[in-house]
C-alpha cells in the first residue's frame, strides 16, 4: 500500500507538471555568443509544457538566426522581435504574448537547472498566495566558471527585506503567477534597474500585495559581466535613485522609511565591489557615502557592514591597492 501510494504521488506530480503551462520569457539584445546555452537549458527543463517565447530586441548579430534555428526544431519556441527598445519593452511584448498559467523570465546570457520550473510550479500550486517564487543564483564568470551563491531568505520576508534586500536577486531567477501581470508592466521609460522597480511595484502597490517566496537552492546561473566600475556603478546608482524615487509615488509610507536605508546598501555593496577590484580610493568613497546615507545599515546588518568598513580603515595597507 505504501508503495502504491508513492507511486500515485510520484504520477500525480507529473501529472500537475504536464498540464500547467508556463511560458518562457528570453528577452534578448546581442546575445549570440549564450543564446543556445540559455535555450537548451529551457528546453531540457523536468517540466515540459513550456512556450519559449525568445524576443529580440533589435539584436545587430545573429541572435535571431539562433531563435530561428530553434524555433524550426522545437514547436514550443516562438521568436518575437522588435526594433531596439530595451529589455522592459522586450519583457512587455513577451507578456503581451503569453499564454501560459505562470509566466517565467531568464536573460540571454543565463542559464537554468534542469528542475527549475519543476520546482517553482510545485512550489505556486501549493501555495494559491504565493505570486512570485524565486531561488538562489549561481554567479558565474562569461566564460562559465562558477563563482559564488546567493541565498537570500525564501519565507516571512519583512517590508524592511523586500524593500531594501530583492530577494529576487536578478531578472533570470522568478516564476510568476500569470495574474501578476495583469495588474503590472516593466516600465519602458527605465533603462536599467527596471526589474527591480517592477518587483518593488509587485510587493509594495495597493490594494493588492503580492507575495515573494523562495526556495533554498540555486536554481538559476547567472552571467557576471566585467567592465569600467566607475562608468557601470555611475549609470546603476542613478538608476537605482530614480527607483526609489518613483516608490514614494505608490507606497509613501514604505519609501519615507527605507529609501535611505536601501541606497546605503547599495553604495556598502558598491564599496566591497571596488575592493574586490583593488580600488581602495572607490571603496572608501563608497563606504563613506554609505555611512553618510543612513547610519541604520549597521543596526540591520552589522558583521557585513563592520567587515566592510574594517576593508575600508586597512585599505591604505593592502598591497596591491590603488588608493589613489
Amino acid at each position: 500500500m505504501l508503495a502504491l501510494n508513492i507511486a500515485g504521488s510520484r504520477f500525480n506530480r507529473h501529472l500537475i507538471m504536464d498540464n500547467t503551462p508556463v511560458t518562457v520569457i528570453i528577452p534578448c539584445y546581442n546575445m549570440e555568443r549564450y543564446l543556445a546555452r540559455t535555450l537548451d537549458s529551457v528546453i531540457g527543463q523536468t517540466c515540459n509544457n513550456l512556450e519559449i517565447l525568445v524576443v529580440d530586441d533589435g539584436s545587430k548579430d545573429g541572435t535571431a538566426g539562433i531563435a530561428r534555428e530553434y524555433e524550426k526544431r522545437d514547436p514550443r519556441v516562438r521568436l518575437l522581435t522588435q526594433t531596439n527598445k530595451g529589455a522592459s519593452a522586450a519583457r512587455n511584448l513577451g507578456l503581451d504574448n503569453a499564454c501560459g498559467k505562470y509566466i517565467a523570465f531568464t536573460d540571454g546570457d543565463d542559464w537554468w537547472a534542469p528542475t527549475k520550473i519543476e520546482k517553482h510550479v510545485a512550489h505556486l500550486e501549493r501555495d494559491p498566495t504565493v505570486g512570485c517564487s524565486y531561488s538562489a543564483t549561481q554567479f558565474v564568470t562569461l566564460d562559465g566558471k562558477l563563482l559564488h551563491c546567493r541565498f537570500p531568505k525564501t519565507k516571512n520576508l519583512s517590508d524592511y527585506y523586500l524593500y531594501c534586500r530583492n530577494p529576487i536577486t536578478n531578472g533570470s531567477t522568478p516564476v510568476f503567477r500569470r495574474e501578476v501581470f495583469d495588474e503590472h508592466r516593466f516600465d519602458e521609460n527605465k533603462p536599467r534597474n527596471n526589474d527591480v522597480d517592477c518587483w518593488l511595484r509587485i510587493c509594495f502597490t495597493p490594494p493588492r500585495r503580492w507575495k515573494l517566496e523562495g526556495i533554498n537552492e540555486a536554481l538559476t546561473f547567472y552571467r557576471v559581466t566585467p567592465g569600467s566600475l566607475s562608468d557601470k556603478l555611475d549609470k546603476h546608482y542613478d538608476a537605482c535613485l530614480h527607483t526609489w524615487q518613483k516608490s514614494h509615488q505608490y507606497a509613501p509610507d514604505i519609501a519615507k522609511k527605507f529609501a535611505k536605508l536601501a541606497e546605503a546598501f547599495q553604495l556598502r555593496n558598491y564599496a566591497r565591489r571596488a575592493w574586490s577590484m583593488r580600488q581602495g580610493a572607490g571603496c572608501r568613497r563608497f563606504m563613506w557615502q554609505a555611512m553618510k546615507a543612513d547610519m541604520r545599515m549597521f543596526w540591520y546588518e552589522p558583521v557585513m557592514s563592520g567587515v566592510t568598513l574594517a576593508a575600508v580603515v586597512l585599505s591604505p595597507l593592502v598591497p596591491g591597492m590603488k588608493n589613489s
